[in-house]
This record gives C-alpha cells, sequence and structure tokens, in this order.
C-alpha cells in the first residue's frame, strides 16, 4: 500500500482557493483584472480569527486597510500576532515552549459567487514576521529565548451574509503553512466567525434617517 505523503490534501486547498473562482466565474468575467477597472473604494478593519499553535487554541489579532475594486475584490495590507504566549509539552522532562507571533501581511479577497444578500470568497494571504520563543524546563525556569523568522501563508473559504447594508455576518475557515520548515510546527486551521461593519455605509444611512425624520 502506497502511503500518501503528509501535507498532500493542504496542498490541494491551496490549489483549490485559487483556481476555483476563475474557474467558477468564468462565464461571468471575460477578464482576469475587471474588477480593477470598477468602482475603488478605501477599506479598513479588524482580521482576527481563532486557531491553534503546538494543538493550544488561541486567536491571532488582526488589523488592516485597503483597496475594494467592484465590491468583489479586495487587496489589503495589514498587521497580526498573539499578544499572549502560547506553548507545548516539548519533553517527558517536562520543557516548554512558548510562541508568540508578530507578522505583517498581504491579501486578497474574491466574492466569486453573489446571490442576493448572500456571497463566497476565497481568501489568500501570506506575510513574514517573527516568531518570539522562550523555553521553561519543569522548575520553571528559562532556559532558553530567542526568535526565528516566520512566512505564514493562509488560504481558506469565506461566506457572508448582508443583514443590513452596513453589517455583514461572515463565517469561515482554512489552513495557514508557516515557512521555513523549522517553524512548520507552528501551521494549523484557523476560523473566522463574526460581523463585519461598513462605517461609511453606516453613516450614510443615519444621515438619511435624520433627513427622513426631518
Amino acid at each position: 500500500m502506497i502511503k500518501k505523503k503528509k501535507g498532500t490534501w493542504q496542498i490541494k486547498i491551496v490549489f483549490t482557493a485559487v483556481l476555483f473562482p476563475f474557474i467558477s466565474t468564468a462565464q461571468q468575467i471575460t477578464h482576469p483584472i475587471q474588477p480593477f477597472k470598477e468602482k475603488k473604494e478605501f477599506i479598513y478593519g479588524i482580521d482576527n480569527r481563532r486557531t491553534h499553535i503546538h494543538r493550544q487554541r488561541t486567536l491571532i489579532y488582526g488589523a488592516y486597510i485597503g483597496v475594494d475594486f467592484g465590491k468583489k475584490l479586495r487587496l489589503k495590507a495589514g498587521v497580526s500576532g498573539t499578544p499572549f504566549e502560547r506553548g507545548e509539552l516539548l519533553d517527558d522532562e517536562g520543557t516548554i515552549k512558548k510562541n508568540r507571533l508578530v507578522f505583517i501581511n498581504l491579501g486578497e479577497e474574491f466574492d466569486f459567487l453573489i446571490i442576493n444578500k448572500f456571497r463566497l470568497t476565497t481568501y489568500f494571504q501570506t506575510g513574514i514576521g517573527w516568531n518570539y520563543f522562550r523555553k521553561i524546563d519543569s522548575s520553571g525556569i528559562e532556559v532558553q529565548n530567542g526568535k526565528n523568522l516566520i512566512i505564514p501563508i493562509e488560504v481558506g473559504i469565506h461566506a457572508g451574509y448582508d443583514i443590513l447594508p452596513w453589517l455583514r455576518a461572515k463565517v469561515g475557515g482554512g489552513w495557514r503553512f508557516v515557512l521555513p520548515y523549522y517553524s512548520k510546527d507552528l501551521s494549523g486551521y484557523y476560523i473566522k466567525l463574526g460581523f463585519g461593519i461598513n462605517v461609511k455605509r453606516l453613516r450614510e444611512s443615519y444621515k438619511r434617517r435624520n433627513t427622513t425624520n426631518g
């Protein structure tokens, strides 16, 4: 019996997430750069996602700014990290390695399917930064500390539903790959669940309501 190489299914996720929107919308979008010709809008927001590091659940916090093209394609730049250390039991003697990630990132979101208020979105993000780590023995004494270069790559599929013109419910998930090889144990899934608020549309809605009431 031939065993499948570890990580094969994660690689398949990458190709599916990157290629699927172009295949599924081939009849709707005549040219890949069409969204860039449509109306542009400055965007910003919070980009938090639940994940696990060394098999421990945690939260990656993030913030971004970017440009929306035609309300279909969004290009973002931001910063992410885990301000709280996460650790793992490394050996039988009880040595623990605690990790704290900080990295800058560039990302892309593409709404490849929009049906009324519902939409499906591909998510791709890559960055570069550092993992600040500490190793602590069973007596609580720090025996080593340092930092390692990390190159995180996240891919996934998200879904959104417009509850109001300015309020969107969001859910999604995917996988985070971390390079170089010595940082591969920082790889893991991520999950997004929450709401997105379009501040500009919220202000416009508030102004219209005041004008109507006035």
